[in-house]
């Protein structure tokens, strides 16, 4: 004790919490923060590599231009399913497309890139309707309703309405009317461009099926050349380089604008080629402008998903790295559990040491004074007395510190809080003083399960803090009743309760001292006149019911604990009355003793009061040395051994192998602590250390007379 009380615990903690905090500070970069930013994010700035890679695309697509220049007007084999494979492979594309930029625009709400995706929406409605028109195909005319002029008014639609949402977001890109709403205003914004899409799309398709008359014809016989002179072409050419232009203004900011740039540059090779040099279907221009159109479709669904592609990279490094940081905080938690272990520990000495150096001091100090006078009897009685006292009220604080931290070895049983109030009640009324005592027990209240020695203290325990915590000695009332809880309270499900309350009109409790009140060592009493666990038994001893505990308090208006205790049975009409059932104990004999104990003040002190209880006493002083000796055949009666021996055999083990050797020889355990297996199922009786002569005695010839069968039973001083 002295050792722990001299360790540093609190700078051993608050080494330990640093560290802990360290990992969890709400402050601490993101595990997103230590994975390189890809620069494939639309929204940021392009890189090197990006202005390069799209520069190739505009320079390759010139190129072809170039190149196809000489030969667009060179007929071709007339392929009429090429039209509707072609544009349903666009209408993929661009449908992809749209639902990603849906979504950009949901994470960065710009109504820029809200624009641009109703464009490739709008662009997917059109191109499906211009695949169903064209001629030969699933009609001689086409579906719809389409004329010989539906088709080439929906190519026109087709290539100036995407050019027209791409300049729109151009000019919006930027600008103070970028940013656009939040939360559900921006889900109702996303709503309304998909419908204006495909509004639009579709108003246009019924123009150009049944009002195509009333528009100009742009195709003749086959031949585009029509729309170049009433200046349809050129107009569509215009809309796509002045959307070109705008983008080159400004300075292409994004990576999403370096794309869309690409885009652009081979949307206008594709109108070149099939409306301004090619002439007609089927033509080189006619193909070839098919094949500018796959790739200006594909360049920003290509972008969008290497940019998913990085964000799932950067997803599982993010992962990895929290699953490293999760390992490092469980380490972390481990340590400051320990520390606070320690630090607990430390508190128990500060709190406990005090006591303790108080009771060794009186048990030391009788046996000196019993030595310097032995003959004079009355002050040898009195000092003997002194010396009893102080063993039982350490042995007291020891079952206090075994309750709370929930490793006695507990025996609850069926009772009922009416008829241990009753037992107790002389007691109660002893406790409480000049204080008056009132009990208010209700008939009915549900049967519990739980240990009748510990509920006897916890009872006591509230008693005596009621009455300490009234300075006139007003009342202290005790009530039972019965509760239903439908709501979740002190951690309990709903269900039906015992509630057991214990009420005084004290000075209360402030807030701050109901949230310790349970913790251990905390007391609100003068030094030296608690040890702070008494609440922290009654907590203990209730959790471990399976019940609850609950205060109400407040300054100046009196405390009412509740034990709130789950229903063990059926409502009783009344409570009965319990009959202890008299056990017949005969005198000691002479039988032999077998002693096994490891301790040899213990086993002195043991074996003295066995023999002037009448009994011959044989030593061992481990389980093996006990084996031994019943395998020599030596006479022995019973075997009393400790449960926590030396070397490789316990007393449960020495008990078993006993068993095996002797199988009519009894067995009594003794244990000064749980955790040592006396809390595990076995068929020997279990004395519980301290304990007195006469408890010793009356055990012994308990475990004398009982069958080997007879199950664990820890039998010691009921100690309140």
């Amino acid at each position: 004790m002295e050792v722990l009380k001299r360790v540093h615990i609190g700078e051993f903690n608050k080494f330990i919490f640093m560290r802990y905090t360290l990992l969890v500070d709400v402050t601490a970069p993101h595990p997103l923060d230590d994975v390189p930013d890809s620069p494939a994010r639309l929204s940021s700035a392009p890189s090197r590599m990006d202005r390069r890679a799209a520069m190739v695309m505009i320079v390759t697509s010139l190129a072809l231009l170039a190149v196809s220049l000489p030969f667009a007007r060179t007929p071709l084999t007339p392929v009429p399913a090429m039209s509707p494979t072609y544009e349903s492979a666009l209408a993929i594309i661009d449908l992809i497309t749209s639902v990603l930029l849906f979504g950009q625009f949901s994470r960065t709400g710009r109504m820029s890139v809200l624009v641009l995706a109703s464009g490739y929406l709008f662009d997917t409605c059109i191109v499906v309707a211009h695949a169903l028109s064209f001629p030969g195909v699933f009609a001689p005319t086409g579906l719809l309703g389409a004329t010989s002029q539906t088709t080439a008014w929906l190519y026109v639609f087709w290539h100036s309405g995407f050019p027209a949402s791409a300049l729109a977001y151009a000019l919006l890109a930027g600008s103070r009317w970028d940013m656009g709403p939040a939360g559900r205003s921006r889900d109702r914004a996303r709503l309304l461009g998909i419908v204006g899409a495909a509004a639009v799309a579709a108003g246009l398709t019924l123009i150009s099926t049944v009002y195509v008359g009333l528009l100009p014809v742009v195709i003749v016989g086959g031949d585009y050349s029509h729309m170049i002179e009433i200046g349809i072409s050129p107009g569509m050419l215009g809309v796509t380089a002045l959307a070109i232009a705008v983008l080159w203004r400004r300075r292409l900011a994004s990576v999403l604008d370096i794309w869309l740039h690409a885009v652009l540059w081979a949307w206008l090779c594709d109108v070149s080629l099939r409306a301004v040099i090619g002439s007609s279907r089927y033509d080189l221009g006619w193909y070839g402008g098919r094949l500018f159109g796959i790739v200006a479709a594909s360049l920003v669904l290509i972008a969008l998903l290497i940019e998913l592609n990085a964000l799932h990279g950067r997803l599982a490094a993010s992962l990895d790295l929290a699953e490293q940081r999760n390992a490092a905080l469980v380490q972390s938690r481990t340590e400051l559990a320990r520390a606070q272990r320690m630090e607990a520990m430390g508190q128990l000495t500060a709190g406990v040491a005090h006591d303790f150096n108080n009771l060794l001091t009186a048990v030391m100090g009788a046996p000196e004074m019993i030595g310097r006078r032995p003959g004079d009897q009355h002050r040898v009685a009195m000092l003997a007395e002194t010396a009893g006292k102080a063993a039982a009220r350490g042995a007291r604080l020891v079952h206090q510190l075994m309750t709370f931290s929930r490793q006695q070895n507990l025996r609850p049983e069926l009772l009922y809080p009416n008829a241990i109030v009753t037992e107790a009640e002389a007691f109660a009324r002893a406790a409480v003083g000049s204080a008056r005592l009132v009990l208010e027990l209700d008939q009915t209240t549900y049967p519990v399960r739980v240990d009748p020695a510990e509920f006897q203290a916890a009872l006591l325990n509230l008693i005596s803090n009621a009455r300490d915590a009234m300075p006139d000695s007003s009342n202290v009332r005790i009530t039972t009743r019965n509760i239903e809880l439908t709501v979740p309270e002190a951690d309990l499900v709903p269900g039906h309760y015992a509630r057991f309350a214990v009420t005084d009109t004290g000075e209360g409790m402030s807030a701050e001292t109901r949230a310790k009140a349970f913790e251990p060592f905390f007391t609100t009493k003068p030094p030296g006149s608690g040890t702070g666990l008494g609440l922290s038994q009654v907590y203990g001893l209730t959790r471990s019911a399976g019940g609850g505990v609950v205060i109400k308090s407040e300054p100046k208006a009196g405390t009412t604990i509740e034990l709130l205790l789950p229903r063990a049975a059926p409502v009783p009409l009344l409570a009965p009355v319990r009959v202890p059932v008299p056990v017949r104990i005969t005198r000691a004999g002479g039988q032999t003793v077998l002693v096994v104990e490891d301790d040899p003040l213990v086993m002195e002190t043991t074996t003295a009061t066995l023999q002037k209880l009448g009994y011959h006493t044989l030593q061992a002083t481990s389980a093996d040395a006990a084996l031994g000796i019943l395998n020599d055949k030596t006479p022995v009666d019973i075997v009393f051994s400790d449960i926590s021996m030396p070397g490789a055999l316990s007393g449960i083990d020495l008990a078993d192998a006993a068993r095996r050797v002797r199988p009519e020889l009894p067995v009594l355990l003794t244990s000064g602590c749980a955790g040592d297996g006396s809390d595990q199922p076995a068929t020997f009786p279990v004395l519980a250390k301290p304990c007195r002569r006469d408890e010793l005695s009356g055990t012994l010839k308990f475990a004398l007379q009982s069958a080997p069968q007879s199950t664990l039973t820890v039998v010691g001083p009921t100690r309140a």
